[in-house]
Order: C-alpha cells, then sequence, then structure tokens
C-alpha cells in the first residue's frame, strides 16, 4: 500500500515538476546547498576547520543545513541531465534539478502516511490518507519546489510517527534511540522540530508509567540533541553566540508583509484567525467532511485507540501557535507540516465509511468516485496550486473579492509566461520583474531563451526605464509606482499575456511604449490603502 501511492506521487509529481516558475526562496536554497558540496570536494576531511565552516555556512545560517544539503546534492547530481527535459540553466544554480529532491521527500512522505495509516486501520484508511495528502493542491504544488518546507513534513511526520511507535514498542529504550536519530532529521531541516519534545512527552506519559516515561524522553531528546549538534558543524565553533542567534531568527528577522481581507499587515500584526482561516481554506471541503468524520470517529473510540489525538495534538499546537503573535505569512507554508496528520485523519474518516458501506458496492464505489473527484483542485489549478482556495470563500474568484493574498511566491511567473517574452521582446530590450524581495531576483529568474536575446531580466527598481514588466500579483509589495503603472495598464489594456486560473490572472506581461512610461518616482501618487 505505502509503496503504490508512493511510487503514484513520484510519478505525478516528477512528471510536472518543470510547471511551476520559480519562486522567492529556490535559489536562495539551492546556491548554500551546492557550496557545501564544492567546498566539501575541494577542502575534504577540512571542511569542518573553523575558516572552511565560517566560509560555507555565515551566509546561510538562519536554518539548520540538511534541507540545503539534499537541495545541493539533487541540483548536482540532476545538472548533467538538465538540458534534456529543462533547457540549459544560465544562472548556473541548476533550480530545476534541485526540485527532484523534494519531489522524492514528498513522495516517500505519502508513502509513509498510507502505510501508517493501513497499519492502524487497514488499507481502505492507508489508501484514503495517501491520496488526500497526494491531491491536497498548496501540499502538492510545493513538493514541486526546491526548498525546505516539503522536507519538514517529511521529517516531522516521520520522527512524529517513530516516537508514538517507540513509546508503544516492546523494548521502549533502543527504539527511543532510533526515534530521537530519526528527530534529529527534523531538528536538521527548521526550528519547528523542537515542539515535537511536549508532543511526545504528553504521549510517553498517557502510555507508560512516569518512570519510565522520563527515561524514554531522556534517550530520545539526548539522541536527537547529540545528532543534531554533530550534524550542523556551525554550532561548534562560538556556540554560545550562535546558539542564541539560532533561537533569535524569528525575532531578529526581516519584516514580511502580508495581504489578509484587503488589507497590508505586517508578519507579527496578522490577526489571530490567519492561520486558522488558511487551514480551513486551502483544503478541498469534501476532505475536510471526512477529516471531521476522523475526529469524531477518534472521540467514540477514544478508549481503544489514542493515536489520532496525537494527530489532532500536533495540529492545534502549531494552528494555536501561529494565532499568538509568531510572525506568520505566506498562507500555509509555515506549518506545512501539519497536512500529513490531517490526511491520516482524513484516511480515518473514510474508513468508517468504507466499513459502513460493507454491504453496499454502490455505496463503495460512489465512496471512491467521491475520492477522486477531489483531485479536481490540483489539477484546475496546477501549476500553480499555491493560488488554490476550496469553496468556503468561492475558490480564488472568491478569495480575490475577499482580499485574500492570491499568490505569494513568484510560481506564477512561469516559462509559458518568460517564452513569450523572449519571443516577443527585441534583442537587448530593458524587462524588470515585479516585485522583487531581494537583489538579483530578476537576473535568477532569467531563462536561457531570454538569455539567447540577451534580455536579462531587472530587479523592480528598472521598472521606470522598463521596455517590459514581467508582473506577479504579490499586492503586499507593490510599490506606490507600480500600483499606478498598473492602474494605466488595466485603463489603457495593455496587458501582452496573463497567467490565470479560474478567470482570475496571477502573474502578466506588460510592454510599455515609451509615451506611457510610469512617471518618475517623485511625480508618483500614494498607493491605495
Amino acid at each position: 500500500m505505502g509503496f503504490a501511492m508512493g511510487a503514484l506521487a513520484a510519478l505525478l509529481t516528477i512528471a510536472t515538476l518543470g510547471g511551476p516558475g520559480l519562486t522567492v526562496d529556490e535559489p536562495l536554497d539551492v546556491r548554500p546547498g551546492r557550496d557545501y558540496f564544492a567546498t566539501l570536494q575541494r577542502t575534504g576531511w577540512r571542511f569542518f576547520e573553523r575558516a572552511n565552516v565560517d566560509r560555507a555556512f555565515r551566509d546561510n545560517a538562519e536554518h539548520p543545513p540538511l534541507g540545503r544539503w539534499l537541495l545541493g546534492l539533487a541540483s548536482l547530481i540532476g545538472e548533467p541531465f538538465e538540458p534534456l527535459w529543462n533547457g540549459y540553466d544560465p544562472t548556473g544554480v541548476h533550480v530545476a534539478s534541485g526540485r527532484l529532491a523534494p519531489a522524492s521527500a514528498f513522495a516517500v512522505l505519502v508513502g509513509l502516511i498510507a502505510a501508517e495509516a493501513a497499519r492502524r486501520w487497514g488499507n481502505p484508511s492507508g489508501l484514503a490518507a495517501g491520496w488526500a495528502l497526494l491531491v491536497m493542491p498548496r501540499v502538492f504544488s510545493h513538493a514541486h519546489l526546491a526548498a525546505l518546507d516539503t522536507f519538514l513534513s517529511l521529517f516531522w511526520t516521520l520522527a512524529l510517527l517513530a516516537g508514538a511507535r517507540a513509546v508503544e514498542a516492546r523494548r521502549v529504550t533502543p527504539a527511543m534511540v532510533a526515534a530521537g536519530a530519526l528527530w534529529a532529521l527534523a531538528l536538521l531541516t527548521k526550528i519547528h522540530a523542537w515542539l515535537l519534545a511536549p508532543l511526545l512527552l504528553a504521549w510517553a506519559f498517557s502510555r507508560l508509567s512516569p518512570s519510565r516515561a522520563i527515561k524514554a524522553m531522556a534517550v530520545w531528546t539526548a539522541a536527537g540533541v547529540a545528532l543534531f549538534m554533530a550534524g550542523w558543524p556551525w554550532l561548534w565553533y562560538d556556540t554560545v553566540t550562535r546558539w542564541a542567534a539560532y533561537w533569535g531568527t524569528s525575532v531578529a528577522r526581516a519584516t514580511i508583509r502580508v495581504e489578509y481581507f484587503g488589507r497590508i499587515w505586517n508578519d507579527r500584526d496578522v490577526p489571530w484567525h490567519y492561520p486558522w482561516l488558511y487551514f480551513a481554506v486551502t483544503v478541498p471541503v469534501v476532505l475536510h467532511a471526512a477529516g471531521a468524520v476522523g475526529v469524531v470517529r477518534a472521540w467514540h473510540a477514544r478508549r481503544e485507540d489514542r493515536f489520532p489525538f496525537l494527530l489532532i495534538a500536533s495540529i492545534l499546537l502549531f494552528l494555536t501557535l501561529f494565532s499568538t503573535g509568531v510572525p506568520v505569512y505566506d498562507g500555509e507554508r509555515l506549518f506545512l507540516h501539519v497536512f500529513p496528520a490531517w490526511a491520516m485523519l482524513i484516511g480515518y474518516g473514510c474508513g468508517l465509511a468504507w466499513t459502513t458501506l460493507r454491504g453496499s458496492r454502490a455505496g463503495r464505489i460512489a465512496v471512491l468516485g467521491v475520492l477522486l473527484c477531489q483531485s479536481y483542485g490540483a489539477i484546475s489549478m496546477h501549476p500553480f496550486g499555491l493560488s488554490y482556495y476550496n469553496l468556503l470563500v468561492g475558490g480564488l474568484p472568491g478569495a480575490e473579492r475577499l482580499g485574500l493574498e492570491l499568490t505569494y511566491w513568484g510560481d506564477a511567473v512561469d516559462r509559458v509566461l518568460l517564452d513569450d517574452l523572449a519571443r516577443r521582446a527585441d534583442k537587448g530590450s530593458v524587462a524588470a520583474l515585479a516585485p522583487t524581495l531581494y537583489p538579483g531576483q530578476g537576473v535568477l529568474t532569467t531563462t536561457a531563451a531570454l538569455a539567447r536575446r540577451d534580455v536579462i531580466l531587472q530587479d523592480e527598481s528598472a521598472v521606470p526605464r522598463a521596455d517590459w514588466i514581467v508582473v506577479h500579483r504579490r499586492r503586499a509589495y507593490w510599490s506606490p509606482e507600480l500600483t499606478e503603472a498598473l492602474a494605466t495598464v488595466n485603463e489603457r489594456d495593455l496587458w501582452i499575456t496573463r497567467r490565470s486560473r479560474h478567470g482570475v490572472w496571477l502573474s502578466a506581461l506588460w510592454h510599455i511604449p515609451r509615451t506611457l512610461a510610469p512617471r518618475p518616482k517623485n511625480d508618483a501618487k500614494p498607493s491605495s490603502p
């Protein structure tokens, strides 16, 4: 069951890997991984000397390194073959090859939860759990992106399930050591993994005597923390200072702006209900209904099977955490790792429906048909699954009317749009990408087709002198000048190409006749609130 679902996930993800455009974080995560391997190849065992450690990790120590090692490895392995399926990469970062790593991690994750749900509740639950995760549009879309979030989803879920099983094992101590080692993989991916400790502590006390629970958690913690420290050489030197800086990454960081119900917020100021709403509106409604059935089933079976409550607690922990003033942005991305647990509860609910309909062939066929239909969102939104909204807000058109963020990571600036720019632009034309969130983002988004035309995408600062503007619809980062310019576009109908889903545009190409160029900054009107 797990192998079959994992293989299906791998096939569907890898076959569609080139669809989304380059997102903001991908080059920032792949490039360090490639640098790790370049430094290792050059220095050998001297990689672990302080000078080389500092050189390798100094500019990317905001996250532990495991995800970037994996991205770098995939990028290097795929680089010789990349021209065969994705074309030449003029930037030299080879993000397209790096995407093979999260795609593989997603396949393992789908197989993992399908196998675990099947082991605990039967094959129908396992099949439904794996399928539910596969067809969650935003989760499926993240699996295409060379970033850290899918890795965290895999390693968090693996550590959670391994810890739960270790507590239930006949020989608890060695099982907890092994589970702690798996927890270290999550710790080495993102800081979120530390919150597994209170969850597993509560689970251990619910299943074991106090003395055995304390002993089990002690060996689990020791194994996890020791391997975490061993796996991140950055912490070997100036340990106290760097450890403090690591824990301060959520404090000492740039503020990110968020569009929420038509208003632009700073990430610390978004209303408490932001994570709850995004959890509610980014999964197909029928799957939510099946998950609710799973929660009700868990309550009725609470004396026989308490494991579903561990899944529920892992979800509520992060939704509650991100309701407390902790910075939250990018919709579901920062708590993407709660969706595998929700998929297992969906499978648990579907298993009840399957058992209830034991004597009805037509009823079971209907259940299968309804589950298959849940793939509509992922199919209809691809490759822009990060823009998916369910029927609770009226889909993507409803989200537009409500003023929710329609796209946040630049994935809508895809190869289709950029190839159209390459076909239309004169050689040497000035083209700008807007908005841009860091220096050089435009250059890193440039494709081989554009480079052959000597059209190198510039950052947003080049908009006033650009012949062409490539716009993605992250309104929270539109400058007053860009907002005014886009109002002119809408009035004069100067759009060349738009990339849309369900009638809502997510990115667009705009050609600027020189007579209609945007006004200089000192003449610009302020943007509307």
